[in-house]
Parts: C-alpha cells; structure tokens; sequence
C-alpha cells in the first residue's frame, strides 16, 4: 500500500502494512485505548521499538550539531551521501519520537483521556509506524524518496501539535505539577525541534540533489549559508508595524545601529520565529508605554517622569563574535515588573487577552510570506517565548534579559554558529 493511500487511512489512526499484521494497544494502561477510532495495525511490534528506542542511550541526539548539517557541503550530494544521511536520522528521528511517546504514556492517566493529549498521542504512534517502517531498508535511491514521503508527511501531521498539546494541558492543569508541566513540555519541544529539523532538512537536501533542480547555491538543506540578520528584522518589523497600525492606530519603528552587513550561516526559520516573538513583544510594550497603558507608564507619571512625545525606536545591535552572532533588541516599553519577571520563561504566561480586538491577534501570528511555512496556531498561549529560548539553545545559544521597570528591556540572542562555509 502506497504511503499516500496510508495517509488517508491514518485520519482514522489505522495503519495496515501488507503481509502479516499485528494488533497493539498502546497505552499506560492495559484496558484502555484512549481515543483511538480503531485500532493499530501494523507488521513489527511498535512498543518493543518505542522501548527500545526509548531507551537507546548510543543514539546520536545529545551530540548532533550544526556541523552535521552542513558535512556533505553545498548541493547536489550523491546518493551515497543521501542514504547515509537517511540511516543517521532515521536513528536520531525514531528515539526521539519513541521518548515523546513513551512520555505522553507516562502522564497522568485522567490527563490521558483528554482528548487534545490523546491526539497528540496518537500523532506520535502514528509517526513512530511511519518513519519505522518507511525507513527500514535505506539502500536505494527509490528508498530514500519512500522514506522522504513518510518525512513530509510526518511534518505535516505535527504541524500544529503544540497548540493542541497545550490546550490539553491547559484544560488538564489541576492533575500535575507546574515543574512537571515545564519539565515535560522543555523535553518535548527540544525533541519536536529536532525532529522537524532533520526530517525538513533530508527532505530539502533529496529536493536539492534531484537531477532536474537547481539548487539555490546560498542553501545546503535548510541551511541558509549568507543569512541576514538585519534583512530579516526588517522584513519582521514591517508586518509587525502594520498590524500595530491596525490595533493601535500607530506604527512603531526600529533602527539598527550596528551590523547592517553581518551575514551568518544558520536556519532560516528558526531565527525568523525568535525575532518575530522578539520584536511583537518590543513593539506592543513600546506602544502601550507611550500611550500610558501599562503599570511602568502609570508609575512614570505618577512620579512626574517624562514619557516623549513620540514613541522610542526599538533599537537592533548585530554582532559577529567568535562562535557566532549576538542580537540584542533594546525597547524603551516600561520594562517588566520583578513580579512578572520570574514567570515569563514558563509556559502558559501570554501577554494575549482574550477581549482583545481580532487585530492584535494577528500580531501572533506571521504571515506566510515572511516564515515561508504558513503561520501557526501558537499565538495567546504563552509558548512564545519558552519556544525562542528553546531554538536558541538548541544549537548551544542563549536568550537573555535584562530590564529596568519603569524605562525598558534589553534582550540578547546569542546564535551559535560556524564561521565561514
């Protein structure tokens, strides 16, 4: 049975491969079934790989770096080079997928039978049969285009995971802990990076080797090798503006003063999704400062401290360093409270309000010109900024803050990242 035929059979979260077929019910608990709509069929026995996998403490996840993504250099690369790919992050995909299963099954069993957690579950089930069993002969170029299919589908079918991840959560919060929430979900997207990663980029690094393309000599996979930092805040400031002209009837602006010129080598999107949650935050607080709509603008007057007439620019510095670049966003928005300031690394902590017009929700969500993915469903549940904190270290990086209530934040994105490719 062809993939995209088991595509459509997998929206009921059945798979059936030919040939002898073995019935599971995988879940915590022996007598239950969650909300599968029918039961999994498959020819391996996927909990035996779940555990396995698991388990699998030699698998190359902790030490996989930015250098494995680049270490065949710039396409085409050969079919050798292709399969040899295909077999380390078959490896690296299932053990990841297999601990995200194996977690979700670990959870509270009542939180298992929400149905926003049950599906995720599901998803996870799902992908582990896909990825397993499409990728467990890598010889071949005809292989590696069966196990490319299974990627983008797996890719597809998660897209929008986490939103439906942390409504369950959200709904699901009186039956664990707020450090076994963080815990879980740093886990979880560390994981789910990863994953969606090594499966976007084997697929870019096949499309980009076909015979018949023409690969853009700038990208090795999706690795943009001349990336610009400061063409990308400009292209992220200018929808923000425009939908803060829509909300607010005002367009905040940014200036950058250092680094017009730095290029680096690093992934697109996700330097676009950290700028993007960045720069939203600068602008709103940046507004409702001078429109004296927060606690700092309040405080100001109250102490007769001057507010401007204008709104401050949010300032943009770019530096290269010795492992990478250092982006730092400084905003005159009133700073944050010390009250607030220890919460907002959790999850679930969103500057979103559910009164608010249509118009700022936009602001959540970035168009599809500017990601090159379409937007996400993430805005207004307080991921944003754990998730940015989450791509920057996942390559070794770091976001930092510093803050002065009253006046304003300075935040500083480290990108680690090699030199020269």
């Amino acid at each position: 049975m062809s993939l995209w035929k088991r595509m459509r059979t997998c929206v009921h979260y059945a798979v059936r491969s030919p040939g002898s077929i073995r019935l599971i019910f995988t879940c915590s608990k022996v007598s239950s079934k969650f909300s599968l709509e029918e039961p999994v069929f498959t020819n391996f026995d996927v909990n035996k790989v779940i555990g396995s996998y698991a388990r699998n403490v030699t698998t190359k996840t902790s030490s996989f770096n930015f250098h494995d993504l680049i270490q065949f250099g710039r396409p085409p690369i050969s079919n050798e080079a292709l399969i040899l790919n295909a077999r380390t992050i078959r490896e690296i995909i299932l053990t990841s997928l297999s601990r995200r299963t194996l977690a979700l099954r670990n959870l509270p069993y009542i939180m298992m039978l929400n149905p926003n957690i049950s599906q995720i579950y599901n998803k996870y089930l799902l992908s582990v049969n896909m990825v397993y069993d499409s990728g467990a002969k890598l010889e071949t170029k005809e292989d590696n285009d069966r196990f490319v299919q299974a990627l983008q589908i797996v890719v597809e079918t998660h897209t929008n995971a986490i939103p439906t991840l942390a409504k369950g959560f959200a709904e699901s919060q009186t039956y664990i802990s707020g450090d076994a929430t963080n815990s879980f979900l740093d886990a979880h997207l560390h994981d789910r990076i990863g994953t969606r990663l090594l499966s976007k980029h084997h697929v870019a690094l096949t499309k980009q080797s076909s015979p018949s393309a023409t690969p853009d000599p700038r990208f090795i996979g999706l690795v943009d090798t001349q990336l610009s930092p400061a063409a990308l805040c400009r292209e992220i400031a200018g929808f923000l503006s425009d939908v803060c002209d829509l909300q607010y009837g005002m367009r905040p602006s940014m200036a950058i003063d250092v680094g017009e010129d730095v290029t680096v080598a690093y992934i697109p999107e996700h330097l676009e999704y950290i700028l993007t949650e960045l720069l939203k935050n600068s602008f709103r607080a940046t507004i409702e400062h001078f429109l004296k709509m927060t606690p700092a603008s309040q405080y100001r007057s109250k102490h007769g401290m001057p507010t401007g007439t204008v709104p401050h620019p949010v300032v943009v510095t770019i530096v290269r360093t010795a492992n990478g670049v250092v982006i730092r966003l400084r905003d005159r928005g009133g700073g944050i409270e010390e009250e607030n300031l220890r919460r907002i690394w959790g999850y679930s902590e969103s500057t979103f309000e559910e009164e608010e017009r249509d118009g700022f929700k936009t602001l959540n969500t970035p168009p599809p010109s500017i990601t090159g993915t379409g937007g996400s469903a993430m805005g207004g549940l307080g991921y944003g900024l754990p998730l940015s904190r989450a791509y920057a270290e996942y390559f070794g990086g770091s976001i930092d803050l510093e803050t002065c209530f009253g006046w304003g934040t300075d935040v500083y994105v480290n990108i680690k990242t090699p030199q020269a490719i």
